[in-house]
């Protein structure tokens, strides 16, 4: 089960890896090459090509050919072939028919004698191809793959799972098509999301071993079982397709197959498709902003960073923290406003503030609102924070920032996010804090920290 779920996050992340190559990409050649290398990733791959339909003359251009076996036996990308008839030609078949064709040795043979032709080419055990269609249906070509051992077999699930990726490169090719963007290659993008991943689990290991950063600490559950649930929709997803591919089959190799139960095919594709690249992205923007806040949390270094779009990072990955609470967080801060400063103090403060309010504020699944305002003038930024939750007495706000109060003890509160909080603001940020709160009427914390302590670090 272990394995099959692995394969499937592989899937999923070629599916997404595929979308962003169509705008990373020069041309088709390249974008094919790309694809090519990440199939291989889930598949035996070493035999694989596409051919793009010239509609005009009933022509085709292998615009990518990969083959262990016939080595040079197809021309260049811009040289039009014609293949003969859908009998002759497996590939044409599939492009003409629009539909998915797998053959075997036997199949090759019995083609040809049933239509009296010789074999062209080395004749592979296995051969699968699949038509690449636009929105409209129509054929821009096949994408084909094949195995001349015996020993690399595709079975029903990698007949699926070629098929959806077919789907995925047939909408980036008409993207590639209209527009032929220039950006980066997709080995590189792979080398980014492994060191985001590397950079993410060492931050959390040493985010654990440190007092100062046990909030962020307790949020990995969350946020794992938040990346969870996305990449659950897209297996769900996944296996729904795989079955309607195979329901699908049935239906027309027993000739029932009608225009209406086709559409509904394609119809189920669609939304599938829509299913898992929603929840791919969803679950790469929480862990791009987890790996940013802790990254920053670890790191005692200034940098200058939009004010902005950090706190939405932040409350990114406060996620678990809110979902399913009846709590509304609002920002309110201009969007030019950038910092030269400490963003592990930011991303702190924040962090401890809002796991405070839904604590201590917002108990038993009380609703409430959050606000956090920033401006900037003069050097100097102010930053307010509220809640309309429970508030408190005089009492308990004369020790809030005392290390080791807390009125939660025995229940888990160590009394140190509101000491750590002080420390943040008065301390890297180099500023002031004051608190008003009471009873039933909510918490407020003013803060006041200079725009950049890059020239007050340096000078010390």
């Amino acid at each position: 089960m272990k394995n099959r779920l692995e394969r499937l996050e592989a899937v999923q992340a070629m599916l997404l890896e595929i979308g962003q190559l169509s705008m990373s990409c020069t041309d088709i050649s390249q974008f094919v090459s790309a694809v090519h290398r990440a199939l291989g990733r889930i598949m035996y791959a070493a035999n694989f090509y596409v051919a793009l339909s010239e509609r005009d003359d009933d022509a085709v251009r292998f615009v990518y050919f990969v083959d262990e076996v016939d080595v040079g036996l197809v021309p260049g990308p811009d040289t039009c072939v014609k293949l003969g008839t859908p009998e002759q030609s497996p590939t044409v078949w599939v492009i003409q028919h629009r539909e998915k064709l797998t053959l075997t040795a036997e199949d090759f043979r019995q083609r040809a004698i049933l239509n009296g032709n010789q074999i062209v080419g080395s004749v592979a055990q296995q051969w699968m191809g699949c038509p690449l269609l636009d929105q409209h249906h129509q054929a821009l070509g096949a994408i084909v793959i094949q195995s001349y051992a015996l020993a690399h077999r595709y079975s029903a699930e990698d007949e699926a799972l070629f098929g959806v990726i077919a789907n995925h490169v047939s909408v980036a090719l008409q993207g590639l098509q209209s527009v032929d963007r220039l950006e980066r290659a997709v080995h590189e993008r792979t080398e980014m999301l492994e060191r985001q991943n590397a950079a993410l689990r060492d931050a959390q290991s040493e985010l654990v071993r440190q007092e100062k950063l046990a909030s962020l600490g307790r949020l990995v559950a969350g946020v794992a079982h938040e990346i969870n649930t996305p990449l659950g929709i897209c297996v769900t997803a996944t296996s729904h397709l795989v079955q309607e591919l195979k329901l699908t089959r049935e239906e027309l190799a027993a000739g029932e197959m009608t225009a209406e139960s086709l559409e509904s095919f394609f119809d189920i594709i669609d939304q599938s498709l829509r299913i898992m690249t929603t929840n791919t992205q969803r679950a790469a923007a929480l862990v791009r902003s987890f790996k940013q806040v802790a990254v920053d949390q670890s790191s005692d270094a200034i940098r200058s960073f939009n004010l902005l779009t950090y706190l939405n990072e932040v409350l990114l990955s406060l996620q678990p923290k809110l979902k399913g609470r009846p709590v509304k967080v609002t920002v309110d801060c201009p969007a030019d406003v950038v910092l030269d400063s400490f963003p592990g103090a930011v991303s702190q403060i924040v962090t401890n503030m809002v796991v405070n309010s839904l604590v201590h504020g917002f108990e038993h699944e009380q609703a409430g609102n959050i606000r956090l305002h920033a401006a900037c003038a003069n050097g100097m930024v102010e930053f307010a924070y509220s809640d309309d939750g429970a508030g408190m007495d005089a009492d308990t706000l004369g020790k809030l920032f005392d290390p080791f109060f807390t009125t939660r003890r025995g229940t888990g509160g160590s009394g140190l996010g509101a000491h750590i909080l002080y420390n943040l603001a008065t301390g890297p940020l180099g500023g002031t804090i004051r608190v008003e709160s009471a009873p039933g009427q909510g918490l407020k914390y003013w803060l006041r920290f200079p725009q950049s302590r890059r020239v007050e670090k340096a000078a010390l």
